[in-house]
């Protein structure tokens, strides 16, 4: 069964996409590793969308297999992009490493644009 809500493309529509992931968790019964990425991937990729590719709309729908995320911001392909590394340091500038949580929470990323909207469907952990 798949799950699906749409969310305008503001800061404020995040903290209520992720409560809506975790509700949407909760009632599928996730796993709390899987509910965590779950959390954490709505979370980095609504702010990303909204802040650098200025989404106007969001879709989510929780799926058999994971998290389906749409935005109709600029095209980003997460699957392209290199994960910033903090390399040892303790003093870094803070931004650029959510590519790399994406990839560290989920099992698998895909990325299609399909008419005008980014589309990344994450496999969440099992």
């Amino acid at each position: 069964m798949t799950e699906s809500r749409a969310f305008p493309g503001t800061m404020e529509a995040a903290m209520e996409a992720e409560a809506w992931a975790g509700a949407q968790a909760e009632r599928c019964a996730l796993k709390p590793a899987a509910a965590y990425a779950l959390s954490l991937c709505v979370e980095e990729l609504f702010v990303n969308a909204v802040k650098h590719g200025r989404a106007r709309e969001i879709r989510l729908a929780l799926t058999g297999e994971g998290l389906e995320f749409r935005d109709d911001g600029e095209a980003f392909d997460p699957t392209r992009a290199a994960p910033k590394r903090l390399n040892g340091r303790l003093d870094f500038e803070i931004g650029g490493f959510g590519v790399g949580l994406l990839h560290k929470f989920t099992e698998r990323i895909g990325y299609a644009r399909e008419a005008g909207w980014n589309v990344v469907r994450l496999a969440l952990p099992r």
